[in-house]
Formats: structure tokens, sequence, C-alpha cells
């Protein structure tokens, strides 16, 4: 057994290594990761009502919704000690993520050693632990990470053989988790229940196992109910504001959708073009692996057309991060189609067979390898560059305005959930002249144009009684006269 782990931990070791020198000390615009950190802000402070009331006054008064009023309170959970050890420190928020992703690849070699052979297992874990890709995402404070962890795990557990009752309130407690961390955890549940329910109806005629199909099925719903039960009664809700996102649902999105999604996979390689026809070539294995384990591995396959299903008609793009609880699904299905043609040669060439599907795998592994270590060897020797929210000049935006307006000024920037988690101010979305009067000052980025905001070349059409009072190298500010 030792000698099985030692590989793994080496690997698990070098991806940690790595992907810590992936962090930067600041974070990109895209503010999700502010709400999150405030939901965690309000953990540690014990205002879990009151951040619901200021959710509701960023999204209510702003020009578009901005997203659910809370998002599930499990990585906010996550997020909390280290919030309450270290206040808004990027590099502090970012270390949950490479503890989670070191559980992740635990969880996908557990995954894989039933199903490849040792090499194959320790292969197929590289592709992940060195991947480019995914590395560069432990650089974010987001929910992904996390959840890849999460849902990974449940993955492994249900798939297991001679599962007992203990097992499957596992089972549900890790679809809770995963649940606890982004609400689409709940398809894990759907994805389940159905199979279960395709096997009572296949199995119909013998009553011990019908009973031990319900049976199993009711300690999974059950563990899962109770610990919902539990959340709702700690954490306010929030999440019900999706919903209404869907209003801005077209046929044309959901087509256009269909063919991102398809690519995007191809981004696990790269996203130059080469890597394409690289995808390609590797998608026809999956394809094969699906056909060959469509009945062993009914749960992944049912779970990864129901998981696509629910995000091509999600009616806003978010990129790869959205695929990466299918990533291993994907290419655990082209090892295995890969091995299928490999054993369909001749016995004099399967060797040389198993050897080029080695080979190829591990260069790609190898690849990663160096092409992450390069990333984080560059970050680290350029000082872990301070970026976006937390450069200079935006400090010292917030500084003044912490100490030059009232503390119930509203503002009005084109990231107003940063902007309140920085300055502690009430503040909104508005990118047209109309509403801005809602506000009593207007912060305008001159880096980013009409990208969220009236650009500062082009306010002054807009006729409102504006004062300059702040002006530095990327941001002026306008007092609204009232």
């Amino acid at each position: 057994m030792k000698k099985l782990l030692h590989p793994l931990l080496l690997i698990i070791f070098v991806s940690t290594l790595i992907g810590a020198g992936m962090l930067r000390r600041g974070h990109e615009w895209g503010d999700d990761w502010a709400w999150y950190v405030l939901q965690a802000k309000s953990i540690v402070d014990g205002s879990l009502d009151e951040f619901i009331e200021i959710s509701a006054f960023t999204n209510y008064q702003s020009t578009s919704h901005l997203g659910p009023l809370a998002y599930p309170w499990g990585y906010p959970l996550i997020l909390a000690p280290f919030y309450a050890l270290n206040g808004i420190s990027p590099m502090t928020l970012k270390i949950p993520g490479l503890f989670f992703y070191a559980g992740f690849l635990i969880c996908l070699y557990l995954f894989a050693k039933s199903r490849l052979t040792r090499t194959e297992s320790l292969i197929f874990v590289s592709l992940f632990a060195f991947n480019p890709m995914l590395l560069e995402f432990l650089d974010y404070i987001l929910s992904d990470i996390p959840f890849l962890f999460f849902s990974t795990l449940t993955l492994l557990l249900v798939v297991q053989q001679n599962k007992s009752r203990m097992h499957y309130a596992l089972i549900g407690a890790a679809i809770f988790f995963t649940t606890f961390i982004r609400a689409t955890g709940l398809l894990l549940l759907g994805c389940f229940l159905m199979i279960e329910f395709f096997k009572l109806i296949a199995q119909r005629k013998d009553r011990n196992i019908v009973k031990r199909i319900v049976l199993n099925s009711f300690i999974v719903c059950a563990v899962f109910a109770v610990l919902w039960i539990a959340n709702m009664l700690l954490f306010p809700g929030g999440g019900e504001s999706y919903l209404s996102q869907y209003k801005n649902l077209t046929v044309d999105l959901v087509i256009s959708f269909i063919g991102a999604y398809f690519k995007v996979y191809g981004w696990f390689f790269g996203e130059a073009t080469r890597w394409q026809y690289l995808y390609y070539f590797v998608l026809a294995f999956a394809l094969l692996g699906v056909w060959i384990r469509r009945r062993n591995d009914l749960y992944l396959i049912s779970f990864f057309g129901v998981w696509m299903l629910v995000h091509i008609t999600y009616p806003y793009w978010q990129g790869p991060r959205y695929i990466f609880p299918l990533l291993p699904i994907f290419i655990y299905f082209a090892f295995q189609g890969m091995k299928f043609a490999v054993g369909k040669l001749s016995e004099k060439y399967q060797a040389m067979g198993q050897r080029a599907m080695y080979g190829f795998w591990t260069v790609i592994a190898v690849y990663f390898l160096v092409a992450s270590s390069v990333l984080a060897y560059d970050n680290v020797q350029t000082g872990r560059q301070i970026n976006g929210p937390f450069d200079p000049l935006s400090m010292e935006v917030y500084q003044w305005i912490k100490s030059e307006t009232p503390p119930t000024s509203v503002l009005i920037f084109f990231k107003p959930r940063v902007m309140r988690l920085m300055t502690e101010h009430p503040s909104i979305y508005i990118n047209q002249c109309d509403g801005m009067l809602q506000g009593d000052y207007l912060v305008l980025s001159k880096k980013v144009g009409a990208n969220g905001q009236v650009p500062p070349e082009e306010i002054g059409k807009c006729s409102l009684p504006l004062d300059a009072m702040f002006n530095n190298r990327r941001f002026i500010i306008y007092k609204i006269e009232k």
C-alpha cells in the first residue's frame, strides 16, 4: 500500500507547490468573489441578515441583476476562518483552494485505481495535477475548486461497489456538501435517484432487491434532507433569485452555448487552435469509451448529460469553469476508449499499442508540468503582481471614499460588490445616464471604457450635476449634486 501511495503523494506535493506559485497578491475585477468574502465576513461578524439587506439594496437598485442575493453558504463558511485570521487578504483567502485541489486529486486516484491499472491511474491523476488551466484557477476566490472536490467525492462514493448503509449515508452527506457549495450539486441527487429508479424497474419482480433499492435511496435522501434543514435553520436564503435570470434565455443563446461548450473541453489541453485538433482526437476515443462503458458507468454518463443540459440552458456564459466537474469523466472515458482500441490489436502489437498509449498521455502530462512550472516561476519572479481591485491606484480610491465621504453615501461603480467590500459604503451598478441620481458619488474607471459604465469621456452627455472630487491615473470620482 505504501508503494502505491508514494508516487501519488509526490504528484500531489508537486501540484500543490506549483499551485501555490500561481497565487497572486491581487485579484481580477469580476466581483463574484467579493460577495463570497462579504458572506464570509457576515458569518464571522454574526450579521447574516444585515448582509441580505445589503445584497438586496445592491441588486434591486442596480440597472441589471448582479447575481443571487446570497450564494450557497458552503464556500463562505470555508472562507470564514481565513477571513477571521487575516481579513481581506487575497493570498490568505486563496489557501483553501490548494487543500481542496489536493483532496480532489486523492479522490481522482481512488476513483481510477479500481478501473485502470496503477500506471494508468497515476498518469490520469498527473494530467489534472499539472494542468495549467486548472492550476491557474487556484488564483480565484471562487467556489469552483471546492465544488470540484465534493462533486468528485460524490461520484467516487456512488460508483463504488458493495455499499453498506453507512456508505449510502455518506453519499447523502457528500451530495449535501456539494449542493451547499453550489446549487447545481442537486443534480447529483437527481441522477442518483434516476439510476436507482431504472434499477428498480428492471428488478421489480425481485422483492428483496426492490426493498433494498428503496431503503438505500431513502437513506441518501434522509441524510441530505436533515442536513439541508439544518442549513435552512442556520443560514438565510437568497439563492432563489437565480431563477429570475432565466428571463434572458433565448433559443439562439442555447444554440450558441452548445457550440461554445463543445469547444471549451479542448481548453483542457490549451486554447490555441492546434490543441483543438488534439481534443478532437481524444474526443473520438472518449465517445468510444462511453459506448464501451455504457452499462457499467451509467451514473457517470447520466450526470454528464444532465449537467450539460442544465448549463447550456443557463443564460450566462461562464467559460471552462462550469465544465470542471465533467473533465475527469471526459478523460476517463478517453482512457477507456484507448484501452479498448489497444485490446483489439493483434497480440503481436498490443504491447506496442499500450506503450504508445502510455507515451501519449505521459508526454501531455510532462508538457503540462513544464508549462505550469514556467507560469508559477514567472509569477513568483514578478513579485506575485498586484492587479485589479488591489492595485495601489484602486486602494487610493477606497481610502479617499472612506475618509472623505459619509458612510451612508451611495456609490455608483461598475463593480459594486467589490466597492461595498472595500469601502463598506452602499454601492450600486448603473451603466446608463438614467438612474444615476440614485447615487451620491460616481466612480468611473479610465481603463475599462464602456465596459459596464458610461465612459469618462462621455459622462458630460448625461447632463448630470457632477463635481469632480478625486482624480488619479486610473479613476475619477464625481459628487452628484442634488
